[in-house]
This record gives C-alpha cells, structure tokens and sequence, in this order.
C-alpha cells in the first residue's frame, strides 16, 4: 500500500525529500499505489509533471494515469476529497455534491468506481479500511 503523505486536515506529512525518495526507488517496485487526490497531486508536482486542475471525470482519471506512470503496476485514486455533481464535474457548492469517483488504473484498463457522496467527519482510517477490504476479499491487487 501506499504511504500516507497528507493528513485528513491537508497536513503534509513527509518532507520533499522523501517524496522524491518515493518516486524514484519505490514507485517504481509497487504494485498497488492508494493515494488520495491531494497526495496525487503532490507526487505529479514533486515530479515535476504536468497535470490539469480536475475540473470533470477525464481530469481526474488523467491523474491517476500520469502517477501510474511513475512506476506502480496500479493506481487506485480515492475521490472522496473532490466530489463530484451528477453530471460528472467537480462540486463547487455544498448542496450539488453526488458523487464520489475512484479510480483504478493499470495494464492498460481504467475502472471508474462511483458511490454516493456521504457527509462525514468520520473520515480518520478510511485508508486503513480501504487496506482491509481488499485483504478481506483476497483482492489480486495485493
């Protein structure tokens, strides 16, 4: 699994060296990377690659595909940090946010995953049961 880089609060949690590190010695030997959009985007700008502001679907999956190019067999990008309408576009107000999109890509093959969007502040560990379900279900991504 991926390591935690930004806290639920938007902390950074680990220095720009150590981003590099992980760009350059780990990405390259992972085989399922679980960043969220946030840490996406660090990884793209710590690598200096160029990547859209996610304003719709194909943004966001544009992403995901830019960090598993990086290295890692597969890229699972959790959305919960940008929700989106239901016509696909990223929710600018509270009221209109429908949907929350994650995506997995590698070997070729996105897959789009949409849920409902829930309002929470219940959102510490969501990582660590995303890393259990996929144990739980004898995922072939581990």
């Amino acid at each position: 699994m991926g390591q935690v880089m930004i806290s639920t609060s938007g902390s950074q949690l680990l220095p720009e060296a150590a981003i590099e590190t992980l760009i350059q010695q780990l990405l390259p030997l992972t085989t399922i990377l679980t960043p969220n959009l946030p840490e996406a985007e660090l990884i793209l700008k710590t690598a200096n690659t160029h990547f859209k502001d996610p304003e719709n679907v194909d943004d966001i999956v544009a992403i995901a595909k830019a960090v598993q190019q990086l290295g890692p067999k597969y890229v699972l990008l959790k959305g919960g940090h940008l929700p989106l309408t239901k016509s696909g576009k990223v929710s600018r107000e509270k009221a209109d946010r429908e949907i929350v999109l994650n995506v997995l890509v590698g070997e070729g093959e996105t897959t789009l995953m949409e849920t409902e969007y829930l309002e929470s502040r219940n959102t510490h560990g969501t990582g660590c049961s995303l890393a259990c379900e996929l144990l739980k279900h004898n995922s072939p991504l581990l």
